[in-house]
């Protein structure tokens, strides 16, 4: 009998296995997910990888995204033009971070602080940590565009990185030259020359200056023992609820060993899977950055870009 089974079941096995092994990923910068597990895996995936073009792409529909990129050149309208004294002091924190041996002048000024950080500071360290954690809760609670959700997550991460700074070696000279020389070499990659030029960056000259100083912060990071990759790929994703266009999912991680849980709604536009807290975000700095006529005045010029569709159906307080 189990002779007479076992080829179909063989069969069977290897069927599934060829199906598997066809399931086609979407491509990186794909908009959307094909379920609300997979565009949240997908979105932290881009982050932690500094892929801030794709993570635009694909964390958004086609038309908010359209109108992110077009709206781009006027995100720092309202910060009012530059003076001299600001285009002075980037261009003197430029040419300190980017100039010949670097290194070896950054070093040697921070040389005396550490020397007395160690003599002076360095059993002080709990008390100075303990100020900074307060001061980090209250301007978490005082902050008005964080969901309660993101409140909550960052109270705990606070409450694990504020006794974390108490063991960190900050005196370290070694540790010290290792993290002047990341900061240097990210300098350098960012190829930054003015702020006029800072402030003029597209979309995509943008999001490329975003990935070389993320990726410089984690290697800064990584010098005092805090890895943020780590805590990217401990990542774990559960679907709570899911009803018609709205899911509810769980996501769970671990910072310096540490478990840390947040949460986060998603909605479905045709067909795809979308966090409904950012793309509200990114449709009311649409509609700041883009008010409509005041009675009587002549219409903008039309755009060629497709607007988006209006305020995504409101998430439940979390």
């Amino acid at each position: 009998m189990f002779r007479n089974l076992s080829k179909p079941l063989v069969l069977v096995l290897a069927m599934l296995l060829v199906a598997a092994c066809n399931r086609q990923k979407d491509a990186p910068g794909t908009p959307g997910g094909g379920s609300p597990e997979d565009a949240t895996r997908e979105s932290l995936a881009l982050l932690r990888d500094g892929k801030f073009d794709l993570f635009w792409r694909h964390a958004l529909p086609p038309a908010d995204f359209a109108t992110l990129r077009a709206d781009w050149p006027r995100r720092n309208a309202s910060e009012g033009p530059l003076t001299g004294d600001d285009r002075a002091k980037f261009e003197a924190g430029v040419k300190r971070l980017t100039e010949p041996d670097a290194e070896k002048k950054l070093f040697a000024d921070l040389r005396p602080t550490l020397v007395r950080f160690d003599r002076d500071y360095k059993d002080q360290m709990p008390l100075i940590s303990g100020i900074g954690q307060s001061m980090a809760l209250t301007a978490i609670e005082q902050a008005k565009d964080l969901t309660l959700s993101q409140k909550r997550q960052l109270r705990e991460a606070v409450n694990i990185v504020g006794p974390w700074t108490q063991t960190v070696a900050w005196g370290d000279q070694a540790k010290a030259k290792t993290a002047i020389a990341t900061v240097v070499d990210t300098a350098r990659k960012a190829n930054l020359s003015t702020a006029d030029a800072l402030h003029g960056m597209t979309f995509e000259q943008s999001m490329a200056t975003w990935s070389t100083a993320w990726l410089g912060l984690k290697r800064l990071l990584d010098v005092y023992g805090l890895s943020v990759d780590q805590t990217f790929d401990s990542i774990s994703i559960d679907t709570l609820e899911k009803s018609g266009g709205s899911a509810h999912v769980k996501i769970t991680y671990t910072l310096l060993g540490k478990p840390i849980q947040t949460d986060a709604t998603l909605v479905m536009l045709d067909g795809r899977w979308y966090d409904s807290d950012l793309l509200q975000r990114v449709r009311d700095e649409h509609a700041r950055m883009n008010p409509p006529a005041a009675p009587g005045t002549a219409p903008a010029r039309a755009s060629t870009v497709v607007a988006p569709a209006g305020p995504v159906a409101d998430a439940r307080t979390r």
